[in-house]
């Protein structure tokens, strides 16, 4: 009987809260990627969106592996899902090590552009982007940086 147990548990963590949990880092990442494209007047990045978008696709082969492998009689994947392993793995690995690459990169090129950085927690920490200087009180709570700043009293 615990052996059932124990696969029922198994099953409930994969097969139900997997696919929220993939849902839930997609939508969230997904959405910080596409304000990178809008063109708005405040732009949150964070750099960790670019990784955890680029895993998704593994993590889903990875849920239909660990589906397929409840349904089987004998627990194992079927051979059609686990012939495909390699390409997901390469494909994975291609995709993510540029993108760890690439968020900085992206930090870079806003340095480069029309929008101010606002203060924020730390290196790893999201960061707000905005065209104008005076938006970053309202949004992070930390005045702005540099000269354009309407609270210095010198």
């Amino acid at each position: 009987m615990k052996d059932n147990t124990k696969n029922l548990f198994y099953f409930y963590a994969t097969g139900i809260w997997l696919p929220f949990i993939i849902y839930f880092f997609g939508s969230l990442c997904g959405s910080d990627i596409l304000n990178l494209f809008s063109g708005e007047n405040i732009i949150y990045f964070n750099w960790r969106a670019l990784p955890i978008l680029t895993s998704l696709p593994i993590m889903a082969y990875f849920e239909v592996l660990f589906v397929s492998c409840f349904f089987s009689k004998d627990r194992k994947a079927h051979p059609a899902v686990h012939k495909y392993m390699f390409h997901i793995t390469v494909f994975s690995c291609l995709t993510f090590f540029p993108a760890i690459l690439s968020g900085p990169l992206i930090n870079i090129g806003f340095a480069f552009s029309s929008y101010h950085a606002c203060p924020s927690g730390g290196a790893f920490s999201g960061v707000y982007y905005v065209k104008d200087k005076s938006k970053c009180l309202e949004i992070t709570g930390v005045a702005p940086w540099g000269k354009g700043d309407s609270n210095n009293q010198d």
